[in-house]
């Protein structure tokens, strides 16, 4: 699941780097402090102000279109949350010797996209029941092991914010486009 999370996080460079138009170096040094936040927090929202603070100074971004995008982002474009859950979910069935149907998966991918976006952005100790038992659910897997997992969260949780953070950034500065604001 850190893998996974890792990976998102790092498609968001080349993402900037085409669609921000902003080089990889710049991009890298601009979220570099924000992750810093992330890993040390766990927190999107204790990342927010050095996000808007990097994305005005360092990316060009207007102070305007940051102070409205980030606060969004961080509060329903958690995109890692889907996979996480998911592959949480998809573990735990392992776990327990279920193969889910083709069905069973599709809605467990659908009710990971919309808990990712209908639940409060809290580290992942705090929402991680209300946001991986309804996939659990979706799925037909028993929750036991949830309590259990619970324990090492931590790890995961910590790249889920990095790559949550990188891909804010991120989009930031797609939606900024490809005008740079100077300060000149």
């Amino acid at each position: 699941i850190s893998l996974a999370c890792i990976g998102i996080g790092l498609i968001f460079y080349p993402l900037a780097v085409l669609f921000g138009r902003v080089s990889l170096g710049r991009f890298a040094r601009a979220a570099a402090p924000a992750q810093v936040v992330a890993f040390s927090t766990q927190s999107s929202l204790a990342s927010l102000p050095v996000m808007v603070e990097r994305a005005v100074d360092e990316l060009g971004v207007r102070r305007a279109t940051a102070g409205l995008v980030l606060p969004l982002a961080v509060a329903v474009f958690r995109i890692t949350s889907p996979v996480a859950n998911l592959g949480v979910a998809i573990y735990c069935a392992h776990l327990f010797g279920l193969e889910p149907s083709a069905g069973q998966l599709l809605a467990a991918m659908l009710t990971a996209v919309l808990i990712s976006i209908g639940t409060v952005g809290l580290p992942g100790q705090a929402s991680f029941f209300a946001s991986i038992a309804p996939i659990c659910i979706a799925m037909g897997v028993p929750l036991e092991l949830l309590p259990l997992l619970l324990a090492v969260e931590v790890v995961p949780d910590i790249f889920r914010t990095l790559g949550n953070v990188t891909a804010d950034l991120a989009v930031v500065r797609i939606v900024q486009g490809g005008e740079v604001e100077t300060s000149d």
